[in-house]
């Protein structure tokens, strides 16, 4: 007998799964061929997936671990790039509806790096809001709110401030929450990811005190779904040091505003850096132009690294099968 469950937790390839009846974690576990048929890490199980599996109620009760037999269709799929080197994608949560973007009141706010949010949540489908959190540190976050603001100001996404210790603000966020409803939370390290989780999800969790610094500490290690009393799933995630979306060739980047006017541009093909007839360049905010040409190189130069990966991957591969065929002729003779 099958049963649709989700996932709510990786740990080095073993999963964590619940059901629709009982919020108990048990373990399931992927067929070594269905790990090893994968392309990339995006057709294995992610945090937030539905998947389908046997053996569940073996499982539940302690006879070992569930068999993933099938994920099922995802509506949204967030994916950056992974940090390193290393040209692949990585998936951070599938199936999530919000993401709420944290920033704190204070730290020094960097409206480029709300941007890269902004595209990773637009490009998997996701709708954002952003919140400033610690209101209650400073004397007055109406002139960060102002900055954040102007970072959406040509599109519809909402700005939220929020003090998670003493309640203030969480109202705001009722909208956007109820059963069904999956909500994921982004941020650096220390902007009070997992204190707002605590408030608005009524979970045990050991939070990071203030540093000298005031910033914070580091308390999330890992991706995991927990479902609050009011049916929503939240999704805490560990602060991200490298911010980079991931695009396929063929993906277009999550610019919205930039799209609409370039729309207007004399070339199909144009930069936006100095191609005559641009329609983007002095009518989008400077800092917003940069963020989107920084992002527009990033991906030509990842498009270019993947391509010599691929390359370098293929004459190791006609390498090895030359180095066996001339092998065999040799243990032959």
């Amino acid at each position: 007998m099958t049963t649709r469950v989700r996932i709510v937790a990786e740990h080095r390839g073993a999963y964590k799964a619940v059901d629709e009846v009982s919020h108990d974690p048990t373990w399931v576990e992927l067929p070594g061929k269905t790990f090893h048929a994968a392309g990339d890490k995006r057709d294995l199980p992610t945090v937030g997936d539905y998947v389908v599996v046997d053996h569940w109620e073996r499982a539940r009760s302690g006879g070992g671990a569930a068999v993933v037999l099938e994920i099922l269709p995802r509506r949204s799929f967030l994916v950056r790039k992974a940090a390193g080197e290393a040209v692949a994608p990585q998936p951070l949560a599938s199936n999530v509806d919000t993401g709420v973007v944290m920033t704190s009141a204070n730290a020094d706010l960097s409206p480029a790096r709300l941007d890269r949010y902004l595209g990773l949540l637009r490009a998997g489908n996701i709708a954002p809001v952003l919140v400033l959190s610690k209101i209650d540190l400073v004397d007055d976050p109406a002139p960060i709110l102002a900055k954040m603001r102007a970072v959406v100001a040509n599109a519809d996404v909402p700005v939220i401030a929020i003090s998670a210790p003493n309640g203030s603000g969480l109202d705001d966020l009722l909208p956007f929450r109820g059963r069904d409803q999956t909500i994921i939370i982004l941020g650096s390290s220390g902007v009070g990811k997992s204190t707002l989780l605590n408030a608005v999800a009524a979970r045990a969790q050991v939070i990071g005190g203030i540093r000298a610094d005031e910033r914070g500490r580091h308390t999330t290690t890992h991706r995991e779904l927990f479902v609050a009393a009011d049916g929503t799933s939240w999704i805490d995630t560990p602060g991200m040091r490298e911010l980079a979306q991931w695009l396929d060739d063929d993906d277009e980047i999550a610019f919205d505003d930039v799209a609409a006017l370039a729309a207007s541009c004399k070339f199909r093909d144009c930069t936006h850096h100095d191609e005559p007839g641009c329609a983007v360049r002095g009518v989008l905010a400077p800092a917003r132009l940069a963020s989107f040409q920084k992002l527009a190189t990033e991906r030509r130069d990842g498009t270019r690294r993947r391509a010599e990966a691929e390359r370098l991957a293929t004459t190791r591969k006609a390498q090895y099968h030359k180095a066996k065929k001339t092998g065999a002729k040799t243990k032959n003779r």
